[in-house]
């Protein structure tokens, strides 16, 4: 087993609805989890942007990174990602520009190429098919990143427009992808690079070797990078599956083109697997982190040891808020 490399830690949450909860119950959550993470000593705390889910209450990362910044006071705090194709690069600026004048250097933008939802949504919140093409993201990120440093060519139209806030409060800017195109655009701009292995797990360390090899010196010196894994942990086995199959179903159902409502643990626990799906399952865990302590342990090394990654993110996927606090304990103990 590869030893485990120590390196900070980070959270990302998706503001989870429990079964049966509301969205206040959701947002709720996140918060008490962000506290838990800065309690543990935690080095950031991320929260996704998903539309048009039923089970996942992080539409609006601004605002509840907003909120759960007035909550807690240390840990730094961000977007894992802000889909930039849904919005104006401006107002982009703006909102975290306001997020920096609130809470001052505690604030990450993390930024994703994919809208993250489906074409009638991205269509709803863009209003129009322009800044939707995987073309037009280098520069809508060049353009989001002038507004903040002042930096957009003359012959740039929008080179005459002040985002205020946000012209001089450039926050600490991430490219985030699951692909080598994102790590591709990373390198070449100089920006860290966070990759979604908890997403997508077969392509991380050919991403992250990509992102180095096309690294040029920008907003960083050198390279630095950054993997989420999806984590639920137990000492208890039985806890681990229990807590696991509704997050486990859920998926297996969104990748059929449902949009499905939470699921409880007792209705996870309920639920026949088929062959195919148990296979599916099996292929879902290999490279994430769902076990009790040890194989959480050696899972994190090898995955550490492969990607050389400078930060590690848990993505807790346990199904109630509890378990998950849990897992953010087990993990932080790991590697002290």
């Amino acid at each position: 087993m590869a030893e485990l490399r120590r390196v900070p830690l980070s959270v990302l949450d998706l503001a989870s609805r429990p079964a049966g909860g509301t969205n206040g119950d959701a947002v709720a959550g996140t918060i008490a989890l962000a506290q838990a993470a800065e309690a543990l000593g935690y080095d950031r705390f991320w929260v996704a942007e998903h539309h048009g889910m039923p089970g996942i209450a992080s539409s609006a990362p601004a605002v509840l990174i907003a909120g759960v910044a007035a909550r807690t006071s240390r840990i730094r705090v961000g977007s894992g990602g802000v889909m930039l194709p849904n919005h104006s690069p401006l107002v982009v600026a703006e909102q975290f520009g306001t997020l920096r004048a609130l809470y001052g250097d505690r604030i990450d933008l993390g930024i994703g190429r994919a809208p993250g939802t489906d074409g009638a949504t991205a269509m709803a919140l863009r209003r129009s098919e322009a800044g939707l093409s995987v073309e037009d993201f280098p520069q809508q990120l060049l353009d989001l990143i002038g507004f903040f440093e002042g930096s957009m060519a003359d012959e740039n139209p929008l080179a005459s427009i002040i985002a205020v806030p946000g012209l001089g409060d450039l926050p600490q800017v991430w490219l985030l992808g699951s692909s080598g195109y994102s790590a591709q655009v990373a390198g070449a701009l100089g920006l860290p690079f966070a990759f979604a292995h908890h997403f997508s797990g077969d392509n991380t360390e050919a991403a992250l070797d990509l992102y180095r090899r096309s690294f040029q010196p920008g907003t960083l010196d050198a390279p630095h990078s950054a993997i989420a894994v999806g984590v639920v942990t137990d000492e208890d086995p039985a806890v681990v599956d229990a807590q696991s199959r509704p997050g486990l179903i859920s998926f297996i159902r969104m990748r059929q083109g449902a949009k499905p409502e939470p699921l409880s643990v007792e209705e996870g626990l309920a639920y026949d697997f088929t062959p195919q799906e148990l296979q599916f399952v099996a292929e879902r865990n290999r490279r994430q982190a769902v076990g009790t302590p040890d194989h959480v342990l050696s899972q994190l090394a090898s995955l550490l040891d492969s990607t050389q990654a400078d930060e590690l993110i848990i993505s807790p996927g346990a199904a109630e808020l509890a378990s998950r606090v849990h897992t953010l304990e087990i993990v932080n103990e790991l590697f002290q």
